[in-house]
């Protein structure tokens, strides 16, 4: 995840520069930079929530779609990861024109998604942990590792 986050932000940081050298302006990322992700955020955060209640209540739940949700959950932390590291390249390098409205603007949009992007993370983590079978602790044998 720190390798996924450290790739995000390197490839960033060299695209942003690659762009202010060529004499291309900063984007600007707006509501939705950070909107989309929080959005999906919360749908990732729901599935979590509805697939460990059905573990506990042990209902029976289609391996094709506990499979589904497990990659939902780990695609969820690792996009996340890359894409908030990218997100903190952004808000690093707007930050150099911080007096400017535009810079403020900038690095505010960039820090909200990049906590949205914490927040997918932390839900994705969470479906990965709602997909796991209680019963698994207990049938491990007693000498295992």
């Amino acid at each position: 995840m720190v390798l996924a986050a450290a790739l995000g932000a390197g490839v960033a940081w060299i695209v942003l520069q690659v762009a202010r050298y060529a004499g291309a302006a900063l984007p600007l990322p707006g509501v939705g930079a950070w909107a989309s992700v929080a959005l999906l955020a919360a749908a990732t955060g729901w599935l979590a929530w509805r697939t460990r209640d059905a573990v506990r209540r042990r209902e029976p739940l289609d391996a094709a779609v506990a499979v589904t949700r497990l990659r939902i959950g780990k695609a969820g932390v690792g996009v996340s990861a890359v894409l908030g590291g990218a997100y903190l390249a952004f808000g690093v390098v707007a930050f150099g024109g911080w007096p400017a409205p535009l810079a403020q603007s900038r690095v505010l949009d960039a820090i909200l998604a990049f906590v949205a992007c914490v927040g997918w993370g932390v839900a994705g983590l969470a479906l990965e942990r709602a997909c796991r079978n209680p019963d698994d602790r207990d049938e491990r044998p007693p000498d295992w590792h």
